[in-house]
């Protein structure tokens, strides 16, 4: 029936390519009202009472918390309320959680949600006091625990603060600004290297001005800290200093350099070295765990910033040398050699790409050639065409299969999205089909169908690309990766055929039912490459795969199908949140007319 259909869309589109267009929204369903959401939110919370799952019970009540607040504040305190208690005990109780990624063999920890902070940041949107007042609570457990805290979840709180910060910028600064300072009073970390950023994505003045109160509040910072305050105000991806290559941020499109700041920072620094050198006690800390000397991270950073200076802020000049004098009178012949291996670390990761392939065909010359080096040639940077075309060949020397394997497969992924991007839609096909996985392989449709409708003569191209993926999908084994995917097409399909669109949420809707237990809390992929010395990951998240998203844009275009299919679930917590996503824009619906419904209970 598909392919029939396809076949004469196709047929016409090539006649009349002018008149394949996305369809208008269909007319809503006349049951689709406030009072009807209501009633479907009250009887979805008390059919998913029996859910005792915390994590799946807590995201149930922030949802229909969340749904009712505008219409029945105390029932939705109430479960805004039980799931804050909830999500105190189960942290008390388990920590801080993680799932596995990947294989046996390389497999990673990834972090699972902290609940406390989930219904938080759902409170923070309906009640800014009651969610300083929560966040007091939480902050004021952390520092009686935190001195016991294994590495790595040291700022697991600050950091969830700052996201609750950054999220509420645009409607509600002044928490903003209370969180902020909240984390403040913390240590200096990387947290705020990446945080500046992430405002300056929506608002670069008031990054500015955060980064402002940010400098002399942590002016006595050690200098290995204040280097994560290093790269804002030179508008640079990593920060100065021998760590720059363990940290990296995309830089906002609107964010410049601000003379004004860098100069800020460069007397705060120096005059930290300044202080360093001539106390003590400083001098005789030993590093932090797992980190270099502080004459090291002194050296380093100035060595980078001599040339920026002697450029662009001559009357500084004299300073750096002195501060540099001091810095030096520190090193020890231990510091001088890990600060020369560290430099020479950093430099071979700033090659050139023609100098990187100069140095691979040296090392092939010479019999020296290793896995870690081709890998490295592809993986986190983005290449041109004729820079993919060069590497390809030295793809079949790795000598690994299973890296071979996994970079290969990684090398096509990522050059068909470069294709897509540059709307050379054949080679995008070309290059996704040489990709093995199909999830990896979804992404890339969805991609190529996106950008295929950006072009009105190539929604029937669009059509194709999709139809591929759902004739492909279908001779999978069920499973939860069947269902984001079949989710996914959903979401791509309504653009262009409401009909194919619930089709698809259908087909995902009896997938999910006969798969037990199904994860569909994560919504991204996943790709490794281990060796024996090293390992690569990437992640990529894919939008239109969520249950949430899904339910909530088709249900606008046809409720009552799409109600339909939600209530079909038969796992209460997936049909919670399928019923509660469907019906969440009959909310914006003015009551018709005064209708009994039977009641929820």
């Amino acid at each position: 029936m598909r392919s029939k259909a396809l076949l004469a869309l196709l047929f016409i589109s090539l006649l009349f390519p002018s008149i394949v267009r996305p369809q208008e929204p269909v007319e809503a369903n006349e049951s689709c009202d406030t009072d009807f959401a209501i009633f479907l939110a009250n009887q979805q919370m008390s059919d998913a009472g029996t859910v005792r799952e915390p994590a799946k019970r807590i995201r149930i009540l922030i949802l229909g918390a969340d749904f009712i607040w505008p219409y029945d504040q105390p029932t939705s305190r109430g479960y805004f309320t039980e799931a804050f208690k909830l999500s105190v005990d189960h942290f008390r109780e388990k920590g801080f959680e993680s799932t596995r990624v990947g294989n046996e063999k390389g497999s990673v920890s990834v972090p699972k949600p902290d609940y406390r902070f989930e219904v938080i940041r759902a409170i923070a949107k309906r009640d800014s006091v009651w969610a300083r007042k929560l966040s007091d609570e939480i902050m004021a457990e952390f520092e009686k625990a935190v001195k016991d805290r294994k590495p790595g979840s040291e700022t697991a709180e600050i950091d969830s603060l700052l996201n609750i910060a950054v999220m509420s910028l645009e409607s509600d600064p002044n928490l903003s600004w209370y969180l902020f300072r909240k984390v403040m009073q913390y240590p200096l970390d990387r947290h705020w290297y990446f945080t500046l950023y992430s405002i300056a994505a929506k608002d670069s003045s008031f990054a500015e001005t955060l980064y402002r109160e940010l400098l002399p509040r942590y002016r006595n910072e050690t200098p290995r800290r204040l280097l994560f305050l290093s790269a804002f105000p030179f508008s640079r991806n990593k920060i100065f200093g021998p760590d720059q290559m363990q940290y990296g941020a995309p830089i906002p499109g609107e964010l410049r350099s601000n003379p004004e700041l860098q100069q800020a920072f460069l007397n705060v620094f120096l005059d930290r070295i300044g202080t360093f050198a001539s106390n003590p006690q400083d001098r005789m800390n030993p590093p932090e765990q797992f980190r270099l000397p502080e004459p090291v991270y002194m050296i380093s950073a100035l060595a980078e910033f001599e040339p920026i200076v002697v450029a662009e802020i001559p009357n500084m000049i004299q300073r750096l040398s002195a501060a540099r004098a001091q810095a030096t009178s520190l090193l020890t012949d231990e510091m001088r050699s890990t600060l020369q291996t560290r430099e020479r670390q950093n430099s071979g990761s700033q090659l050139s790409f023609d100098e990187r392939i100069e140095r691979l065909e040296k090392a092939d010359e010479e019999g020296k050639l290793n896995d870690a080096m081709i890998v490295n040639l592809i993986f986190g940077t983005s290449r041109t065409e004729g820079q993919y075309a060069k590497v390809e060949p030295w793809l079949d020397k790795i000598k690994d299969e299973n890296v071979r394997r996994e970079t290969t497969a990684y090398f096509w992924f990522v050059r068909s999205q470069l294709a897509i991007k540059e709307s050379r839609f054949r080679d995008a096909e070309t290059y996704a089909a040489k990709v093995p996985e199909i999830d990896h392989r979804s992404i890339l449709a969805f991609e190529l169908a996106e950008a295929q409708l950006k072009s009105i003569n190539d929604t029937a191209s669009a059509y194709q690309t999709l139809n591929e993926v759902a004739k492909l999908v279908r001779l999978t084994d069920n499973s939860a990766t069947k269902a984001k995917i079949l989710l996914g097409l959903a979401t791509q399909y309504e653009k262009i055929n409401l009909g194919f669109a619930i089709e698809e949420l259908a087909e995902a809707v009896r997938v999910l039912n006969r798969t037990k237990d199904p994860d569909m809390s994560s919504m991204s992929v996943f790709r490794q490459i281990i060796g024996r010395d090293f390992a690569s990951y990437a992640v990529y998240s894919v939008p239109g795969y969520d249950i949430e998203g899904t339910f909530r844009r088709i249900g606008e275009r046809d409720f009552g199908l799409t109600l339909s299919n939600a209530r079909a679930l038969d796992d209460k917590f997936l049909r919670t949140i399928a019923v509660l996503s469907t019906a969440k824009h009959c909310l914006e619906k003015p009551r018709t007319k005064k209708t009994v419904r039977p009641s929820a209970n």
